[in-house]
């Protein structure tokens, strides 16, 4: 009886060991056979904005480091419309195999779901690929404001309380919540002027009838090269290697940063082995210099990094963004 039990025991045992060793190769037969698989035919990567600003440039960039590298078109798709939700929407709604990828931005995956009341997609429908690229942005104030440096304008703001004021591309923008986090830590009260788009900000901005502007460094620098506005500070954590001598905001108000993004996403539910090989198509792309050289025109620095350092980095943006925008009480237009 022993001799059979231990024996019935060691068959089970085996078997147990060859089921296991068995699903262990097939999941790695699947994930080989995916990866060899994809892609199966041509793809697209979703612009959620018109053709011709940065968000488009890096969907081009993307696109072409796709197709180059699989042997498959991946062709640009601009959808605009509602602060990027109707392209956003779209890829949620496509289906989940690594041929529709989303160029995503600030407003599709963290502040969206926070100024409006309803989204035509769910911002958790996607799985992170690749940051793209983070860009810092440039206080820039009128050639006659009597400040010239952060700590000159907190003292000014503080004197005239509610006499200064601020343009920015429209409710909801990077332009718009970078100041505001600005006025939240220094404790002051500028008044916000909303435009449609940042080139009639910045008109006016040159023309003196707003005092200050929170907007990107490739259209605020050539301003500033021609003197028509004056830099104050720049909104990253660290000077700019291009900036040297600009200081940043955070100099004075420690902590502060605000950073514009661009990432690449797919829907969820795509097979990792997938996202995995995308990320490592597009790092390498972004990585060669003649690439490098281009983002370096751009303004723009591309660093390596991981799905889940993406998702890291989205959660903590979420996080931060929406309590400033839930206590201010901000709503989109």
């Amino acid at each position: 009886m022993r001799e059979t039990e231990f024996s019935a025991r060691g068959g089970a045992a085996e078997l147990s060991r060859r089921a296991v060793l068995g699903a262990a190769l097939g999941l790695v037969a699947n994930a080989a056979s995916a990866q060899e698989a994809w892609p199966s035919r041509p793809g697209r990567v979703v612009v959620p904005y018109p053709a011709g600003g940065a968000t488009d440039v890096m969907g081009r960039f993307a696109a072409e480091a796709l197709s180059q590298a699989t042997g498959r078109r991946f062709i640009i798709e601009n959808k605009g419309g509602a602060s990027g939700a109707i392209g956003t929407a779209n890829v949620a709604n496509a289906p989940a195999d690594g041929h529709s990828f989303l160029v995503a931005t600030p407003a599709t995956h963290v502040t969206n779901q926070f100024l409006r009341e309803k989204l035509p997609y769910d911002p958790e429908a996607f799985e992170p690929v690749i940051m793209l690229s983070r860009s810092p942005m440039l206080l820039i104030a009128k050639s006659s404001l009597p400040a010239n440096s952060v700590a000159e304008l907190v003292a000014l703001a503080k004197k005239q309380p509610g006499k200064l004021n601020y343009g920015s591309s429209g409710v909801g923008a990077t332009s718009h919540l970078a100041p505001e986090l600005f006025k939240k830590m220094a404790d002051l009260d500028i008044a916000h002027v909303p435009y449609r788009g940042a080139g009639p900000a910045m008109t006016d901005l040159i023309g003196g009838q707003v005092d200050l502007m929170f907007d990107n460094v490739q259209t605020a620098l050539p301003q500033v090269e021609a003197n028509k506005v004056k830099l104050l500070g720049v909104t990253s954590a660290e000077r700019l290697s291009s900036l040297p001598n600009v200081p940043t905001i955070a100099e004075t108000l420690p902590g502060y940063e605000a950073l514009s993004f661009l990432a690449l996403m797919v829907r969820k539910g795509t097979q990792p082995v997938v996202i995995g090989r995308a990320n490592g198509i597009v790092s390498a792309f972004f990585q060669a210099p003649d690439v490098m050289a281009k983002l370096a025109a751009l303004g723009v620095e591309f660093a390596p990094n991981t799905p889940a350092e993406l998702d890291g980095f989205l959660g903590r943006e979420r996080e931060k963004w929406g309590a400033l925008i839930k206590e201010r009480g901000l709503k989109a237009e």
